[in-house]
């Protein structure tokens, strides 16, 4: 039997749930907190008792799908893998859950160019780049990719990776986008000395 959340907390996922709603229905920037707080059946007090402002609620549902989004990637990690096979695998699987977060997907594609979210969408970019670095220190220590500056990879990764993000958000097109980062992971791979 599932556990029920606090009268409160209930309150709190509801608002949530509602904002992601109109977000996703209208895009960020065209919903108030007013409607929120009609949507969520709560009056504006109760959503300013959550969050400071919109943006404050918009930089929380962002890092709540982010780390959604994140947890179920980290899922399809098998150890036993090499790092390059790890990342596509992690890529794939983050690729079908946002496929899965329908409301969320217009809402996640704008959080990257509204300003006041940056902040919270940075402070995860940052975590999730100290996460790639640590696999690719790794992997260049078993031989399994290039040796590269680990700091400066890690950031160029995570860059193409939230651009093929968007791309898939904007257009779609999931299947070429993972044909691309799937060769630019395997662009990594040690080139074989060849025999003399």
């Amino acid at each position: 039997m599932a556990r029920r959340l606090p009268r409160g907390q209930e309150t709190r996922e509801r608002i949530l749930t509602e904002a992601l709603r109109l977000f996703g229905e209208r895009g960020y920037t065209s919903v108030s907190v007013e409607e929120i707080a009609e949507a969520a059946g709560v009056t504006k007090g109760a959503v300013y008792h959550w969050f400071a402002d919109k943006d404050d609620l918009g930089r929380e549902l962002q890092h709540e799908l982010y780390q959604r989004l994140s947890a179920t990637a980290m899922q399809a990690f098998d150890p036993e893998r090499d790092a390059l096979a790890n990342m596509r695998r992690t890529f794939d699987a983050y690729l079908d859950a946002l496929g899965s977060f329908e409301d969320a997907r217009f809402f996640l594609r704008d959080a990257w160019v509204i300003p006041a979210l940056d902040d919270a969408g940075r402070r995860d970019h940052d975590d999730a780049v100290e996460l790639v670095r640590g696999v690719l220190v790794g992997a260049m220590a078993r031989g399994e990719i290039v040796a590269l500056d680990p700091d400066a990879l890690a950031r160029v990764l995570m860059g193409a990776w939230a651009e093929a993000t968007l791309h898939v958000l904007r257009t779609g097109d999931r299947a070429a986008t993972a044909a691309v980062v799937e060769q630019l992971l395997e662009s990594l791979r040690p080139v074989p000395a060849r025999a003399l």
